[in-house]
């Protein structure tokens, strides 16, 4: 069994980034002429949407788009814990996919384009602050108590949207007979403020969206088909992350029954970060809106006061950070290992894993010197000695790694990602007597590599268009349409039984997608798989006994 490190960061660090959203989806959501459009009744009111089909299916779909959960964080709201949507009149036309909230990429002048490019294309269709909306897709076929998964999209807490092409809900409904559900929640300044004039369990706004938004479902899903006991909570990088802090603060009768982790968790950040800064861009921004009454009151009144627009305009122009949540103990633990330790946690099912390539996009610009990269973490000189070692070329560690930059892609990759899956995972095992399950996704197609950044592999988020099926139509390949339709089925059947999880064994083996053209999983013992995360979790103590 793998030790348990002295974990205390309260969330991951290095895989935040949204998910690449160049996929349309494979087999474009056709209108269904002739039918009637699907009601609900919810609790705020009677809701319409409409009815898709995917050509070949056989299956219909009703969509939901944009039904509100909570009231407009806007005006006394902005920088307030969401509140739930008052009773409508008459029925809320929910038909097409809602804004994202607002977005920061970041300094115009610092990586924007990069990210951008990346992560946002095509863009979701517009953003307001006005962005409290979920989806829901359901099969038209009828039916109660259907599984549910209710997906949280990621962004490093800065940007990101429900309404992205690439988690479009048709495809898993319409082929596998689940509900999924896909909620906005505020990101950046609007989500994670960091301000002192807030009481301490109202800073994390974003992460109770996301509670609200599960709230919701637990209370409406029945209205469209769907088992309130039947939910698994599922995401990707700092949606992950956001899945893992459910688990670590909701250990009685949470409001799920299984968990999916892709690329992210809340037990180790690696290297530490450097002291947040946050609250000191609270500050900063204070003093660039000119505000006059600095009482607590004053300040939140003159913050509420200016427009989104202007405050979207500052993030970009001066790079200003909003992004870590607080440790509040509500939302996010500043302990979470302790917390496992105890068995103080949701006891639930999980699947976790991460993408062969997870650092290449992270590394990209980080230049050749593996030795200048080691020397900006903060980490203490022996440590970062160990490192170096470890990642030495010819090493086993680097094998098929030519480059320095490959060198630093695998190091990142290694750190923060593929390690903490099997770590996590065992965790799971070991203090909880739970089920977990790993997975480790292998595969590239040149539909989704991105012609502008040519070399990053199995790249970070670059699997969820299998598990959605919305990769490109355009020159896919038979071989990925295999892959996209196993995958699938194998998250669904997790959704589904996550007692029994996917299509191969529990940790420690590793289900290893989309290596080989003839088998879509083939199996790894984790230590045979990854003998450097041996190393890894020694050096994830070390670097927190050393205080860093």
């Amino acid at each position: 069994m793998r030790s348990l490190p002295k974990v205390l960061a309260p969330y991951f660090a290095l895989a935040f980034l949204v998910p690449a959203a160049t996929c349309l989806p494979r087999e474009d959501p056709k209108s269904c002429n002739g039918c009637s459009n699907p009601t609900a009744t919810i609790d705020s009111g009677v809701v319409t949407g409409k009815v898709t089909h995917i050509p070949g299916s056989g299956s219909s779909v009703n969509q939901f788009l944009g039904i509100p959960f909570a009231q407009p964080p806007t005006g006394d709201l902005r920088f307030a814990p969401p509140e739930k949507p008052h009773v409508w009149d008459g029925t809320y036309n929910a038909v097409a996919q809602p804004p994202a909230c607002i977005q920061d990429f970041g300094n115009r002048t610092t990586g924007s384009d990069f990210q951008q490019a990346l992560f946002n294309t095509p863009p979701p269709p517009g953003e307001s602050e006005d962005c409290l909306y979920l989806n829901v897709y359901a099969p038209s076929s009828g039916g109660k108590d259907k599984p549910v998964l209710f997906w949280i999209y990621g962004g490093g807490y800065r940007f990101g949207a429900s309404s992205l092409p690439l988690y479009d809900g048709t495809s898993f409904a319409a082929n596998q007979d689940i509900i999924v559900v896909t909620a906005n929640y505020r990101t950046n300044l609007f989500g994670f403020p960091r301000s002192p004039q807030l009481p301490l369990d109202a800073q994390n706004l974003g992460q109770l969206d996301q509670r609200l938004a599960l709230d919701w479902v637990q209370r409406n899903i029945r209205s469209f088909g769907g088992g309130p006991g039947k939910v698994t909570i599922a995401g990707e990088s700092a949606g992950a992350v956001s899945v893992s802090a459910l688990i670590n603060t909701m250990p009685v009768n949470p409001p799920f029954r299984g968990a999916i982790l892709q690329a992210g968790q809340s037990l180790i950040q690696f290297p530490p970060p450097p002291p947040n800064d946050d609250q000191t861009s609270w500050e900063a921004l204070i003093q660039l809106l000119n505000c006059t009454d600095t009482s607590d009151a004053g300040i939140l009144a003159c913050a509420r006061a200016v427009s989104a627009e202007t405050l979207k305009e500052i993030l970009q122009t001066t790079g200003l950070s909003f992004q870590s949540p607080v440790a509040d103990n509500v939302t996010t633990l500043e302990f979470p290992a302790a917390a496992y330790a105890a068995g103080s946690v949701s006891r639930v099912p999980i699947l976790a894993g991460s993408n062969f390539d997870e650092g290449s996009s992270f590394a990209y610009g980080a230049g050749e010197n593996v030795t200048e990269f080691l020397a900006s973490v903060s980490l203490p000189t022996a440590i970062v000695e160990q490192i170096a070692e470890l990642y030495a070329p010819d090493s086993p560690a680097t094998v098929g790694r030519t480059t320095g930059n490959q060198i630093i892609a695998q190091i990142i990759t290694d750190s923060s990602a593929r390690c903490p899956a099997g770590l996590f995972a065992n965790l799971t095992l070991t203090a909880l007597d739970v089920p977990a399950w790993q997975y480790l996704f292998n595969a590239t197609f040149p539909n989704t590599q991105h012609p502008e950044y040519p070399g990053l592999g199995v790249y970070h988020s670059s699997e969820i268009s299998l598990v959605f099926g919305t990769y490109p139509a355009e020159d896919s390949t038979p071989t990925q349409a295999r892959l996209s339709r196993w995958m699938q089925k194998q998250w669904a059947d997790f959704v589904k039984d996550p007692q029994n999880g996917p299509g191969w064994g529990p940790y420690p083996t590793v289900g290893v997608l989309g290596a080989s053209e003839d088998e879509a999983v083939t199996t790894r013992n984790v230590r045979d798989l990854d003998p450097v995360c041996a190393e890894w979790d020694n050096l994830y103590a070390l670097g927190l006994e050393s205080g860093s």
